[in-house]
């Protein structure tokens, strides 16, 4: 029996669109036993799965542990300090992905196979413009496993079901409004520039869809959300409501499952429509479209501005401002959202009748 160790700590986003290799790495070796470490912040999206045999939270002694441990195949997929000391640590016959190098300076492939994804690490030209490979082609290559398309793995509980059905109830979403329902989320991480919708453009585009769809629209988001939400519900006048901002991640993915359609930036709520499936309208600023795996269920966005994607934390042309977003129109998100519900609507009345 394989004994195989994945580093993988953060963000949320980046270790739910990691679970995939769960399935390749079983595959490959079946009956392996997996042991992963992440960072506290990021568990929630790990917690319950079938094939993690153990889960470690990386504040918890992490390297100490793994150094205790004795593996087969140590794997790291995170350039953070905290994730290159705990593949270093790790006692195991073979590593892959990311480690430090000599000096514990800078990060090195493990393996002539993560060369890749340490070039795009540090040029931006083949990041930003040349780069056609998904996350997980790159990760899966990292890791000397074909790529198959496997989707990623968030097990949900039967109370969380019961959770999101009660909360959809409140906001006058019954069982025959899922599927046709639209949920845009409003926010995004501090990390980067170019993800987060200006409010003007949101109540623009609730309204827009609430009459194109018949179907009031939701608001999503987390705790960050809060205030921006409930601003938004008061403005939308009656076409968006706000779907609530303190829901476990769990919580949030039965609730996301019930819907048509999510309209959101490279953010968690991307990755969680994608976990469970639900179609998704994702736009592009200062991030890279090509990364992201849709697994051909919805479309992509990407602003036409010359200096995107570029990865900033503030703009670098208009500090303060937003122009990825801003120049998101309205009407050009409604006619995408459209397309996407209207092609998949007619994928499951296909389904249903055979």
């Amino acid at each position: 029996m394989q004994k195989i160790l994945i580093v993988k700590l953060g963000a949320m986003g980046d270790v739910l669109r990691t679970t995939p290799l769960l399935v390749a790495l079983r595959r490959a070796h079946p009956g392996c036993r997996v042991t992963w470490i992440v960072d506290r912040s990021c568990s929630g999206v790990l917690q319950g799965n079938r094939w993690i045999h153990e889960l470690w939270i990386r504040e918890d002694n992490g390297a100490e542990r793994a150094a205790a441990g004795e593996y087969d195949l140590a794997i790291c997929l995170d350039k953070e300090p905290e994730a290159l000391d705990c593949i270093a640590a790790a006692n195991a016959k073979v590593k892959r992905g990311f480690g430090w190098n000599s000096a514990r300076d800078g990060v090195v492939a493990l393996n002539s196979a993560s060369d890749y994804a340490v070039r795009l690490g540090i040029d931006d030209d083949l990041k930003f413009r040349t780069n056609r490979k998904t996350y997980q082609q790159i990760s899966y290559e990292q890791v000397e496993l074909p790529y198959a398309f496997d989707e990623y793995m968030l097990e949900r509980q039967e109370s969380d079901e019961t959770y999101a059905e009660r909360v959809l109830k409140n906001l006058g979403v019954g069982p025959d409004d899922y599927g046709r329902v639209v949920g845009i989320n409003t926010g995004s991480g501090e990390r980067f520039a170019g993800k987060k919708l200006p409010e003007a453009h949101l109540v623009d585009l609730a309204r827009r869809l609430a009459v194109s769809t018949g179907k009031t629209v939701l608001f999503l988001g987390g705790p960050e959300e809060h205030e921006r939400n409930a601003a938004l519900e008061r403005a939308a006048d009656g076409f968006g409501r706000n779907a609530g901002t303190n829901h476990t991640i769990r919580q949030f993915a039965s609730i996301v499952s019930r819907l048509g359609l999510v309209i959101t930036g490279d953010t968690i709520a991307m990755h969680i429509a994608i976990a469970v499936r639900t179609p998704a309208l994702v736009y592009f600023g200062s991030t890279c479209s090509a990364e992201i795996e849709l697994y051909g269920r919805g479309a992509k966005l990407v602003s036409g501005l010359e200096c995107a994607p570029c990865y900033k934390r503030v703009c670098p042309v208009l500090p303060g401002q937003d122009p990825c977003m801003s120049g998101m129109m309205p009407e050009d998100l409604e006619r995408e959202a459209l397309l996407v519900l209207q092609r998949f609507s007619q994928a499951a009345e296909s389904r249903s009748r055979q």
